[in-house]
């Protein structure tokens, strides 16, 4: 932005001949003297004027959401979008350019890496428990009922003491199963060494108090997931994903911070629908995730877009 009159001493300086009009030979004339000009003040001065070019591109993920590239270069007379922008950052010397970097970097941290949710923000919650009384018909029964995969296991004072998944329901069931088949086979035996013997009715009917009770399963105490890892609900999502991915788990419990009190259950699907890797898992928190009603005209595209990709051999 400059004045009219300096725009017009500035005209009268390059056009020489004063024909009004500006020429290539003038221009390129009076662009050798303002770079003399600019030399001897470098050299005086002891700096050198610099341009940089600053060019700043985000990766789709959530630790990164709060980003507002756009933002952040319009100080530098820069734009763009909020995600993809570039600026030019005139330097009254070249070696100011990692200040100005150091700056920008900064301020980023500050303004957008530092706002990640945090667990207790995605987390599902009130989330279903396991008593460590139940017997394996009981815990499968919730998990057909609920249609879950998984439930922490929690005392009467609500702490977290194990975890169950379907891989222990299904192997408890083998384990039970094998018991029965193998009384069975003792009894057949017996039946068989006595040739028809009667059995002592005490004898009977003690038999028969074991055989109910065995068929009521173990407690789920003996057989499920102990010392298990759980996190706390002010834990940002980065922290938990890396979690979720050095112990190859699909589910964490998640207790009150300082505490081993369930408040809820952060799993891997639960990170996919942060981080929106696919429109099938709707996530209805407002805070977080984009509404369906939102998304729709992203998803026609997509469905659009799809009849253009290369079929795979």
């Amino acid at each position: 932005i400059t004045s009219t009159s300096a725009l017009k001493s500035l005209m009268s300086q390059i056009d020489t001949d004063g024909d009004g009009r500006i020429d290539f030979d003038e221009f390129v004339s009076f662009s050798d003297k303002a770079e003399k000009i600019q030399e001897e003040q470098e050299q005086l001065n002891g700096r050198k004027a610099a341009t940089m070019i600053v060019i700043g591109r985000v990766k789709a993920g959530v630790n990164t959401k709060h980003v507002n590239l756009n933002r952040l270069f319009q100080q530098f007379g820069g734009g763009g979008h909020a995600k993809a922008a570039s600026c030019t950052v005139r330097l009254e010397d070249e070696s100011n350019a990692g200040t100005v970097l150091q700056g920008i970097v900064d301020e980023l941290i500050e303004a957008g890496l530092m706002q990640q949710p945090t667990v207790g923000d995605f987390m599902t919650s009130p989330v279903l428990s396991a008593k460590p009384t139940m017997t394996e018909k009981q815990v499968e029964d919730l998990f057909v009922r609920y249609d879950v995969r998984a439930l922490p296991v929690v005392d009467d004072k609500n702490d977290v003491v194990g975890l169950v998944t379907y891989k222990e329901v299904a192997a408890a069931k083998q384990r039970l199963w094998n018991k029965e088949q193998k009384r069975i086979r003792q009894e057949a035996n017996r039946a068989a060494s006595n040739n028809g013997e009667s059995k002592n009715p005490r004898s009977y009917g003690k038999d028969e108090g074991k055989l109910q009770e065995r068929k009521l399963g173990s407690a789920l105490k003996g057989w499920m997931k102990q010392h298990v890892k759980t996190v706390e609900a002010s834990m940002t999502m980065a922290e938990v994903e890396h979690i979720l991915l050095e112990n190859d788990v699909g589910c964490i419990p998640v207790v009150a911070d300082g505490t081993t009190q369930l408040v809820g259950m952060v799993t891997r699907t639960d990170l996919l629908r942060q981080h929106r890797y696919y429109p099938s898992l709707h996530y209805n928190n407002k805070g977080f995730a984009d509404s369906i009603a939102a998304r729709k005209p992203i998803i026609e595209l997509r469905r659009k877009l799809k009849q253009f990709d290369l079929d795979e051999d």
